[in-house]
Order: C-alpha cells, then structure tokens, then sequence
C-alpha cells in the first residue's frame, strides 16, 4: 500500500511538470506583448511593432508557442500589425497577419483564455475590413480623414445578433447609435 501512494506521487509529480512545461509561458513573447499593449497608450518603447511583429513571426516559423498564452501573447502583436494611407484609405502592411491572429485567438480561446473571446471577432474584422472592404461582426472602426470622426467599417447584414453575441460583441442596432458606417468600399480592378 505504501508502495502504490509513492508510485501514485511520482506519476503525479511528473504529470505536473509535464502539464507546466507544456502550457509555460515564453517569457519573451509576454514581454513583447506587454510591449505591444505599453506602446498603445504612448508609452516609449524599444522595439517597434515590425521588430516585435518579425520576433513573434519567428516563434510561429519554428514552432515555438508553448501553449494558450503564447497563443495570445502572438495574436496580440500580430493583431496590430501597422498600416498605411493608400489614396485616403488604410491598407495593411501584410493583412494576412490579422487572419494568423484570429487563429491564434481561437485557439488561445479554446485554452483557456477567455480574454480572447471578443478579439476573436476583432481580428476577424480587421482581416476582412483589410482585404474584403466590410467586416462581419462590427468591431473595427477607422478615423475618417476629412471629417476627423470614428466610423464603423460596412458590416456584413448576414452576421445575426446571436454570433455577435457569441464573442460579446453588441447587437448591429446598439453599433449603429454610437458609430456612423462607412459608406462600402469600391472594389479596384
């Protein structure tokens, strides 16, 4: 009997460690996220966001995220990727990014991390406002450069209340009282 609750000790201390070794958090990547996050509120920082952006992109590149955390920690940086004026509209700097990061979200999500639940919608927003000219949920507005006002970009009338809700988004009627939409984009040839 005594032999069994040893045994049963050791399988459990080893099941722990192996749980926190796979699930660690790279230190790295919550610096950089935490970077990513000071800078958004004018903190002065080192690195940029390409600097940040091209470190998290190596993680991925080598398979390096450990876990939930580092799922969201990437997600965070590649979320704000940086953009452009293009002929007064915003174009991405590589709008794939925001698509790499609404994976991450869903699976940092499904680990755990409920802080990913609404950034699931927004980097799904930010990736179709950036490469289709309407986003699905409502959640990505942009500075309109003659007016100097915030608009939401066209949102996608097939999205229900229901989905949004999902991912704690507010109903289409409630965006619409606090934001004007953006008339839809022209698609370019």
């Amino acid at each position: 009997m005594n032999c069994r609750r040893i045994a049963f000790a050791i399988l459990a201390i080893i099941a722990f460690f192996l749980s926190t070794a796979v699930h660690a958090q790279t230190p790295l990547l919550r610096q950089l996220a935490q970077e990513d996050q000071d800078s958004r509120t004018g903190k002065t920082i080192a690195r940029t966001d390409d600097e940040r952006r091209k470190i998290v992109l190596g993680f991925i590149g080598k398979g390096e995220l450990k876990g939930p955390e580092d799922k969201f920690d990437a997600a965070l940086v590649l979320q704000h990727t940086g953009m452009d004026f293009c002929d007064k509209q915003l174009v991405s700097k590589s709008a794939d990014n925001y698509l790499i990061a609404h994976y991450l979200f869903i699976s940092a999500y499904e680990g755990g991390i409920k802080e990913a639940r609404y950034l699931i919608a927004a980097s799904l927003d930010r990736y179709l406002s950036m490469t289709e000219g309407y986003q699905k949920y409502g959640t990505n507005r942009e500075f309109n450069q003659e007016t100097g006002k915030e608009e939401l970009v066209p949102i996608d009338r097939n999205t229900p209340d229901s989905e949004r809700a999902r991912y704690g988004v507010p109903p289409l009627a409630e965006l619409l009282k606090q934001y004007p939409e953006q008339a839809p984009r022209k698609k370019t040839p």
